[in-house]
């Protein structure tokens, strides 16, 4: 004969599961609430960016059409000092090939001078802190080809000794003696 359970007046406690799927519906509704809210924004922020593009543009084309008509003035007044109309309006050519010629020669100057990919400041601090990563770990006791200050004996592979934290001003000084 089986036994009835026991009628109790406590509500036994949710299990893991019923916890795991309060809290999941909880946080998807939470997501849910946040995807409302940024689309909103998003949407507020589409409609000033292209308010903002739309006034950028017409910003540019007056400007453009600004330049034009100062190449114009510019033409008649050479124009008028030269006598001629052709000789103006070539005059106000040369003049402004010059000046493309110039911009552009400094331009590839610049960029001659310019290494994209090298970062010299930047790679030492790496080499810096992979070399403290190294000795930490005990891998590759000295560094290869080490500088005239290191003893010829070995490094203690324990701990680093603490740093005192860097201030800005040490910062900059050690940057501007590396030619940073």
């Amino acid at each position: 004969m089986a036994r009835e359970p026991e009628e109790s007046s406590e509500i036994p406690e949710p299990g893991w599961r019923e916890r795991f799927w309060r809290l999941g519906s909880a946080a998807g509704r939470v997501v849910e609430n946040r995807v409302a809210i940024f689309q909103e924004e998003l949407r507020e922020k589409t409609g000033t960016l292209g308010r903002a593009l739309a006034s950028l543009g017409v910003a540019v084309l007056f400007f453009v059409l600004a330049g034009l008509l100062l190449t114009a003035l510019l033409a008649a007044v050479l124009a008028k000092l030269l006598g001629s109309a052709v000789l103006g309006i070539l005059a106000t050519l040369v003049l402004y090939v010059l000046v493309a010629g110039v911009a552009a020669y400094v331009s590839v100057r610049a960029l001659s001078r310019l290494r994209p990919f090298e970062f010299p400041a930047t790679r030492r601090e790496i080499d810096r802190d992979l070399e403290a990563v190294r000795r930490a770990a005990g891998v590759g006791e000295r560094r290869a080809g080490g500088s005239a200050d290191e003893s010829d004996e070995p490094v203690e592979s324990g701990p680093p000794e603490p740093r005192r934290a860097e201030t800005a001003a040490e910062m900059e000084a050690r940057l501007r003696e590396s030619g940073a």
